[in-house]
């Protein structure tokens, strides 16, 4: 075995990766699932994949200077299939980009947990609140709020972290969905993942890699993987905006602030 490490930039949100590779391989330098199965296990293994790349789109490319929409349908327009209203969802994103080719939208189609109803949830940067409600033409725009600006995990400000947002948007979308999980534009940027590199170090939760500069450690958002055997652990760090911030001082905002509790 080869011990890795790999560090992912997603916005306001550092991720440090730990794990071991065999010496077979070695050469790409990346997990592989050690405990999959059945078809069952295989799924849950690609679903939390796809989280996991959907989360760091989600904090790469938002800030709460961004939207998060939920668009209805009205009685006469309501879709009669999944695939009628992600259509129409495609459609929509289109229309938006035709005030700006350079938004950056994200969107998810599922349905209401007490009415059964199809509908949508997006993630918006680059378009007016006037044209994200003016260009839904199939019933209504029932939220176009800016995103929070602070998430707090056990009174931890956590700042522009989404993560909570991005799996709830990720969860909307049926199961028994195949293929796209989610609409994006072209405009979305990927998270900066640096070249793996191995190591001798031995980490833990108790002892994680040094934060790197800037940022500071969650150790309430540590997590291990239980399809890559008992060597992968991921780490969290977030960033301090606030230039030469006492840490101390920062995890104190909490008690000033009234927010709901969100995973980090």
């Amino acid at each position: 075995m080869t011990r890795y490490r790999k560090k992912t930039l997603s916005g306001a949100v550092c991720e440090i990766e730990v794990y071991n590779v065999p010496e077979r391989r070695s050469f790409k330098l990346k997990p592989a699932p050690e405990k999959i199965r059945t078809a069952e296990e295989r799924a849950e293994y690609n679903r939390k994949k796809s989280e996991k790349h959907f989360v760091r789109l989600v904090n790469t490319n938002y800030t709460h200077n961004d939207y998060f929409v939920t668009a209805t349908y009205s009685n006469d327009k309501l879709p009669g299939t999944y695939d009628e209203a992600d259509h129409n969802l495609n459609n929509y994103i289109r229309r938006l980009r035709r005030t700006n080719p350079y938004a950056r939208i994200m969107g998810v189609t599922g349905y209401g947990q007490r009415s059964g109803r199809l509908h949508h949830h997006l993630i918006i940067s680059g378009i007016s609140e006037r044209d994200i409600i003016g260009k839904w033409n199939d019933g209504n725009i029932i939220r176009a709020e800016k995103l929070r600006e602070s998430h707090y995990y056990n009174e931890l400000d956590c700042g522009e972290d989404f993560t909570a947002l991005a799996i709830y948007l990720h969860s909307h979308t049926p199961d028994n969905v195949k293929g796209r999980r989610w609409r994006q534009t072209k405009t979305i940027q990927q998270p900066i993942e640096e070249k793996p590199t191995e190591i001798k170090r031995v980490y833990s939760e108790s002892k994680p890699p040094k934060a790197p500069e800037g940022f500071m450690y969650i150790p309430q958002a540590f997590q291990t993987n239980e399809y890559y055997g008992s060597g992968y652990m991921r780490f969290k760090y977030i960033r301090i905006t606030e230039p030469n911030l006492d840490i101390n001082r920062f995890k104190k905002r909490a008690e000033n602030k009234k927010s709901a509790v969100l995973n980090c």
